[in-house]
């Protein structure tokens, strides 16, 4: 969508900018849309984004009710490999007019191409990126992503907003949606953002040989990084080179779902799938309650048997697992196995890593606080 959001929101007085900032936080770290993450966290509910969408758009809005009991004769008019793809669910035939729920109505290739594949004339009704998850769900059994369907469960309590401390800025130029150079300042140092414990040096040792990949290029990307998976792809790039596995998981409400991972520098597949339960004993549960890291070989729990499992590595492995922090709170734990004097001379590095990652994340979200107000 052209329409900026944040800024909407702002004008019609359903969120505060606290707000606002806070669910760019989520929207930046957890890969969700800035609509499903501002209702997780219980600052506006589906319905009112929803209406607003619709009034602000001039098109029909998709209602809870319409969605929560469609009927197979409409479902099968949309075949599930396109629904997915585009993101739409149908909800009313009439006559030659499919009524068709869109996150994004404007989408104007996504309705044409339903239109073809159909015969029917596309009337878009928009409904929230999270109530099109649940549908394509229950309806087609797709499998949501997990991001998604954590919005869709219970809503989150409304988190302090923790005030921002003063220190010298920089600047960075942004272009935004509009084509408009501006500059926006951050912090050099955000005091209790990035905080990893143990940290000191903020000099990254060089590793012997010639590096296809090196970590001056790693932080070129980190600071380019136009969005969040950006970040975790350089990250594992970075580090598949060197360890026999490695993984970024997410830690999030009350879960660590896996992110991004590489073996023998080959991607990880299904990683997104697999989810750790924080309430559970396992080295995700130590790291995020410690705040610190752990090296060692892990317990046979079974929740360490699955993710071994994933990462084809076996229970001798030693592993690394250090937290990603924000606002002094573990919001990511970076993984990685190999010889353990190999990661005990780099662990200074890989802490440095982690700590401009989170660098990373916050430029991330002032440059996504740009473009929606």
């Amino acid at each position: 969508m052209t329409i900026k959001l944040g800024e909407l929101l702002l004008l019609e007085h359903l969120i505060t900018p606290d707000q606002l900032d806070e669910a760019l936080k989520c929207q930046t770290i957890f890969g969700i849309k800035l609509g499903s993450s501002l209702i997780e966290l219980g600052f506006i509910t589906d319905e009112q984004l929803c209406r607003l969408l619709s009034s602000k758009l001039g098109v029909p809005a998709a209602s809870s009710r319409a969605m929560s009991a469609l009927s197979q004769e409409v479902i099968s008019q949309v075949p599930a490999q396109l629904a997915s793809k585009y993101r739409v669910v149908p909800i009313r035939l009439d006559g030659k007019k499919l009524a068709l729920a869109m996150a994004d109505p404007t989408d104007f290739k996504a309705a044409d191409e339903v239109a073809f594949v159909t015969g029917f004339i596309i009337i878009p009704h928009v409904a929230p990126d999270v109530r099109i998850t649940s549908a394509l769900s229950e309806y087609y059994h797709v499998r949501g992503d997990v991001r998604y369907l954590m919005a869709e469960g219970e809503l989150a309590k409304k988190q302090r907003i923790v005030p921002a401390q003063k220190a010298e800025k920089i600047v960075i130029p942004i272009t935004n949606t509009d084509g408009e150079l501006q500059h926006i300042e951050f912090p050099t140092e955000f005091e209790g953002f990035a905080a990893i414990p143990g940290y000191e040096d903020d000099h990254i040792l060089a590793t012997a040989g010639v590096q296809q990949y090196s970590a001056d290029q790693l932080l070129q990307d980190f600071i380019a990084a136009g969005e969040r998976d950006q970040i975790g792809s350089a990250f594992i790039r970075y580090l598949g080179r060197d360890f026999a596995a490695s993984a970024l998981f997410i830690l999030r409400n009350h879960m660590a779902v896996g992110w991004c991972g590489a073996t023998a520098e080959k991607r990880v597949a299904g990683l997104e799938a697999l989810t750790i339960p924080l309430d559970t004993p396992s080295v995700m549960k130590e790291v995020n309650e410690t705040g610190q890291f752990f090296i060692g070989t892990l317990e046979p729990f079974s929740v360490h048997s699955r993710l071994l499992k994933t990462l084809a590595v076996g229970f001798d492995a030693t592993f690394l697992a250090l937290p990603i922090t924000m606002q002094k709170k573990a919001v990511a734990v970076l993984l990685v196995s190999g010889d353990r004097s190999a990661i005990e001379t780099r662990l200074q590095e890989l802490q440095n890593l982690a700590r401009k990652a989170s660098l990373a994340f916050e430029i991330l979200i002032l440059k996504n606080k740009i473009l929606q107000t």
